[in-house]
């Protein structure tokens, strides 16, 4: 699974043509986008920023880079996520009154995500419970993770992009300087 992310997440970060600016960006906008709590709608979400972010905005990001690390929260990680999102919410608002368990918890979204009407009524049905059930606490708690990972994930991936670009460059010159006295001996 480890490796699976890497070759997903890490190597197109590195291996992008894209300047580290425009990468990092992508990395901090999937992530941002990715910590909220709209498990399948977020590639259409992603899709919509970067559309609006460099037609309108004139804001360029990797929409590629991003989609990939929206990804982070996904149909298996996504109960879990909603559930960090809901006690540290509660916590940011102070309510520790009838907190619920995880098991109550995940019961009570595995019921909602039976995808007996089909995906949207799912999605709609599962927001309307987050907005009825649990809604304030998980809409103020993940935003700490949505933005800390976010400008973690744009620090992280400017300064290896960046560095991984150098080393690139000192690569290719190098090779350039190597080839050029190769066929300089050649003529001689």
């Amino acid at each position: 699974m480890l490796r699976l992310l890497y070759f997903r997440l890490v190597i197109p970060v590195l291996r992008s043509v894209d300047q580290p600016e425009i990468v990092a960006r992508g990395v901090f906008v999937g992530l941002a986008l990715g910590m909220t709590p709209t498990v399948g709608i977020q590639l259409y979400t992603v899709f919509f920023v970067w559309w609006f972010c460099r037609y309108v905005v004139g804001w360029h990001f990797s929409l590629i880079i991003a989609m990939g690390w929206s990804w982070l929260s996904n149909p298996l990680t996504m109960i879990p996520l909603y559930y960090l999102y809901y006690i540290t919410g509660r916590i940011l608002l102070l309510d520790f009154d009838g907190e619920q368990d995880f098991e109550t918890f995940s019961r009570m979204m595995a019921e909602k995500l039976t995808l007996e009407g089909g995906v949207w009524e799912t999605v709609v049905e599962v927001f309307h419970f987050m907005l009825e059930q649990v809604g304030t606490s998980i809409l103020v708690g993940f935003i700490p993770y949505s933005l800390g990972l976010g400008v973690l994930g744009y620090w992280l991936s400017f300064k290896f992009a960046t560095r991984y670009a150098e080393a690139r460059k000192k690569r290719l010159a190098g090779s350039r300087a190597k080839d050029n006295n190769t066929s300089s001996s050649d003529i001689k």
